[in-house]
């Protein structure tokens, strides 16, 4: 803009100059021509500055454009991390449910000297949901809640058995929720292999004597004789645990405890531990999974050597510990078509779970002293149906008669109107079920039928049926 003027003043001022210098030689018309062309000049330097002064304010708003330009790309980049951090937040989160419902009517149980319940045959229901969040942490850790509900006890409150008809069962009369499991997990990468921590509220069968088709009441074997070993005197219930596994892909060891009871006082009032060594084995291509596990149990027990001749007043020992060992095996016997199970356990015979107070005993279930259990699933694909499957299985629970005419007195009368007359004897249980997928998955139907000897370890009651139908929805 001052570059203008300068120009303008000089122009004008040699003008002028010439005009003083030649005045005298200039006529009219020439100096007609020469006005004229100072006017043209000087509507062009106005012209000038006019573009001049135009390109300057295009200059400041390009100026101020790339300032705002930069700002806007600032916040955009901050927002774009805010979003990412989110998306990130969001994928490390997996959420997952189900709802169970299963109906059971039994047959032939109108004979069986049961003084609680003498309705004879009954036909109950349960449904339960499952709420699983599980989120990622950082590199190699993860944590998981497991928010679990329903309602209902089944017939197994109907028809007292050791192994029971419907695992997945709530037990209670009311609809409820709550929390089974809140637990943290870190891998860390150690030699070849990988050590896995878990601690909280944690739920040891998840990880001990699993098995691949003998383990999910939801989704295969409904009784509880066929989903883990009876056997093993696991905790009451899930509560504060902690697990140790070292993983080398084709084998494994691993170490759990947990609070006997789990109740979250005086944690170490009664402890439960387990140890398991599982190897996976490829023979011809046909994948079989072989565990073997050891565990004990220090709540308080009761002495089986002085239960065999009690008498009211007679001192009882009840600080004897459980223990036992246990074997899970699954095979595959055809590829994808069928695999077979076998689950076996042992437990100290001279204990059973109970208490002993001001002379009188109390027993929490049928003493035993073993159980064994095998079976096999067959995959659907073998008709044209590859997600349905077959399945069926026999378990035996070997009972503790050491101490009979304890039992009958302090257990068994609380089932039975002649509890004297009571002949225990081994429980058989057997079970077949067809799992019909339909949905690509989100629902299922099991017609499922079980048949039951001796039930509850009494010999003298009548062998008992039950069918029933399990529907799963999987969301």
């Amino acid at each position: 803009m001052k570059m203008g003027k300068i120009i303008s003043v000089s122009i004008v001022f040699l003008l002028v100059f010439s005009l003083s210098s030649y005045a005298s030689d200039v006529n009219n018309e020439q100096l007609k021509s020469l006005v004229q062309t100072i006017q043209q000049l000087k509507m062009k330097i106005q012209e000038l500055e006019e573009r001049l002064k135009a390109y300057e304010e295009r200059q400041r708003k390009m100026e101020s454009n790339i300032e705002e330009t930069k700002k806007l790309k600032k916040d955009l980049e901050e927002k774009a991390k805010v979003v990412e951090s989110l998306k990130e937040a969001l994928g490390n989160i997996k959420i997952s449910a189900d709802i169970t419902m299963v109906g059971q009517g039994t047959i032939n149980n109108d004979n069986n000297n049961n003084h609680e319940h003498d309705e004879g045959d009954v036909q109950d229901g349960a449904w339960s949901f499952d709420l699983e969040i599980k989120s990622k942490l950082w590199k190699n850790a993860k944590a998981s809640l497991l928010i679990e509900g329903g309602q209902g006890d089944g017939v197994d409150d109907e028809v007292p058995t050791i192994s029971g008809f419907n695992d997945d069962a709530p037990g209670t009369d009311t609809a409820h929720a709550e929390i089974t499991e809140a637990w943290f997990e870190q891998n860390i990468g150690v030699g070849n292999g990988t050590f896995i921590f878990t601690v909280g509220k944690v739920d040891l069968t998840s990880y001990f004597d699993t098995n691949e088709i003998a383990n999910d009441e939801t989704e295969q074997f409904l009784s509880s004789g066929f989903v883990n070993n009876l056997a093993v005197e696991w905790p009451d219930d899930n509560g504060p645990g902690i697990r140790f596994f070292y993983d080398l892909s084709k084998w494994y060891i691993g170490v759990g405890f947990a609070s006997a009871d789990g109740d979250w006082e005086d944690l170490f009032d009664g402890v439960f531990g387990i140890a398991e060594v599982g190897i996976q084995i490829n023979i011809s291509n046909l994948v079989g999974h072989y565990r073997i596990y050891g565990w004990f149990n220090t709540r308080s027990h009761l002495d089986v050597d002085d239960l065999k001749h009690f008498k009211k007043g007679k001192h009882v020992d009840h600080d004897e510990d459980n223990y036992g060992v246990g074997i899970s095996f699954d095979q595959e016997i055809v590829r994808d078509i069928l695999i077979a199970f076998l689950r076996a356990g042992w437990q100290n015979q001279d204990a059973v779970l109970g208490d002993y107070s001001h002379g009188e005993l109390n027993f929490d279930n049928v003493p035993i002293k073993g159980a064994l259990s095998f079976g096999f699933k067959l995959s659907g694909r073998l008709w044209g149906r590859e997600n349905d499957e077959l399945g069926a299985a026999y378990g035996v629970v070997f009972v503790n008669d050491d101490a009979q005419k304890a039992y009958r007195k302090y257990f068994y009368s609380d089932y039975y109107r002649h509890p004297d007359k009571v002949n225990m004897g081994n429980e058989h249980h057997i079970e077949v079920y067809y799992k019909m997928s339909l949905l690509d998955g989100h629902l299922e139907l099991t017609p499922d039928f079980q048949c039951v000897v001796n039930p509850n370890g009494n010999e003298d009651a009548d062998t008992v049926y039950v069918v029933g139908t399990r529907m799963q929805v999987n969301f």
